[in-house]
């Protein structure tokens, strides 16, 4: 259990001085899963992009960028993050399906890797960012190997009929294009299949069909140097990144000994083992054959149950000795999938009793919000067994309105 990097006595201190909502996160834990994948790899020697979109902390980005990895951005903002979290610009992807012209400048600007474009579209605009800016841009296409991972359908990329990638056939049309372009330098391909990906088998499938690509695309004169496989390595909630050996070997057998350099973009599996969300207890009550447990936390802090329907683990911190109930865990927002646990059996907490919701790492703070006009939560960073440290404050009510304009 992910209890292990989070001991109820730090935790009860964390609360007592920062205040509830608050993430807390594990550098131990963090660091173990950066390991795992540097020691799965050994024999590929690729090049990690920490997928940001996962926890785009500035201090945990650190952590992966002091580890040598580079970084998967999705947005202008996630470069400017990862840039000020130390990582190398030639180190930086930028994916995604609808980077503006300003972001794709800036990127260039910026001097990252390659960007990982979606469209003939995006490819043009690309083009003409860099013939404005005097330069050749180095470009990836995002192909769509049309390969189902059996996964939650929003989370599900690798299949035609999504917006992302495009498909083969359209992709060679663009890197020839690309190669007689002078402002243009096809230096990769990629392809993301989805999330929460539990077997290496679809990978192996779309890392086949991807390096056959590349070799057709090398008799027509166009060598690449790049095979991006993404990111989305599973990991169950309440546990531990699942050993990546299984994906190096299948994705191994595929680019071992091809002389492309390989690239991968772990996010959710080292991040989300890596947290969990502290909250508090304020109200019990029960309607009709529900028992509730009221929390200072909601779906604005942690939105994926309502989102995804995703089931996080949660303990009453320091345990408890109350007769053990089916409760639901539900927030203050006004809204009826404002939900942050349902029927988990817990002893019944007194009011102001901390619950530690686990898997939290990802896909928690990068996607909180301030909806119902709640301030988003802290963010502390455990760094050995009895310390740790406030890496993000907790918003005021005036950090509400600081953007507004009288």
């Amino acid at each position: 259990m992910l209890s292990k990097y989070f001991k109820s006595s730090l935790l009860k201190e964390i609360a007592a001085k920062t205040g509830t909502p608050t993430y807390v996160y594990s550098q131990a834990a963090f660091l173990k899963q950066v390991g795992a994948y540097k020691k799965a790899f050994k024999g590929l020697d690729p090049l990690f992009c920490y997928a940001m979109k996962a926890n785009s902390s500035g201090a945990l980005c650190a952590l992966a960028a002091g580890e040598g990895w580079g970084a998967d951005v999705v947005s202008g903002g996630e470069l400017y993050r990862a840039l000020r979290a130390g990582f190398e610009p030639g180190k930086i992807i930028f994916s995604g399906v609808g980077k503006t012209p300003d972001e794709l400048a800036y990127a260039l600007e910026s001097g990252i890797l390659f960007v990982n474009a979606e469209s003939f579209e995006e490819v043009a605009e690309l083009e003409r960012v860099a013939r404005r800016l005097k330069l050749r841009a180095p470009l990836s296409l995002r192909l769509n190997p049309d390969v189902d991972p059996h996964t939650h359908k929003y989370i599900s990329t690798g299949r035609l009929g999504s917006k992302f990638g495009v498909s083969f056939e359209e992709a060679q049309k663009i890197y020839m294009y690309a190669a007689e372009s002078a402002h243009l330098r096809p230096v990769g391909a990629h392809f993301h299949i989805g999330s929460q990906v539990h077997s290496a088998a679809p990978y192996g499938l779309a890392a086949g069909r991807l390096a056959a690509f590349m070799l057709r695309l090398a008799s027509r004169g166009i060598n690449l140097k790049y095979a991006d496989a993404g990111g989305g390595w599973g990991v169950k909630e309440g546990g531990e990144m699942e050993d990546p050996a299984a994906l190096a070997r299948e994705l191994g057998a595929v680019f071992a000994g091809t002389g492309l350099k390989l690239l991968l973009e772990p996010g959710r599996s080292v991040a989300a083992p890596s947290g969990l969300l502290l909250t508090r207890a304020i109200y019990r009550k029960a309607s009709g054959d529900k028992n509730f447990i009221i929390a200072d936390a909601a779906m604005n802090d942690l939105v994926r149950p309502a989102l995804y329907g995703a089931k996080h683990p949660v303990e009453l911190v320091g345990g408890g000795r109350g007769e053990r109930r089916r409760w639901d865990i539900v927030g203050p927002v006004c809204e009826s999938g404002d939900f942050l646990a349902e029927g988990v059996t817990l002893p019944e907490p007194a009011p102001g009793a901390l619950l530690a919701i686990y898997s939290a790492g990802a896909y928690g703070m990068s996607m909180s919000s301030q909806y119902n006009s709640r301030p988003r939560a802290a963010e502390v960073l455990v760094t050995g067994p009895a310390s740790w440290k406030v890496i993000r404050r907790r918003e005021t009510y005036a950090d509400l309105v600081a953007a507004e304009v009288k």
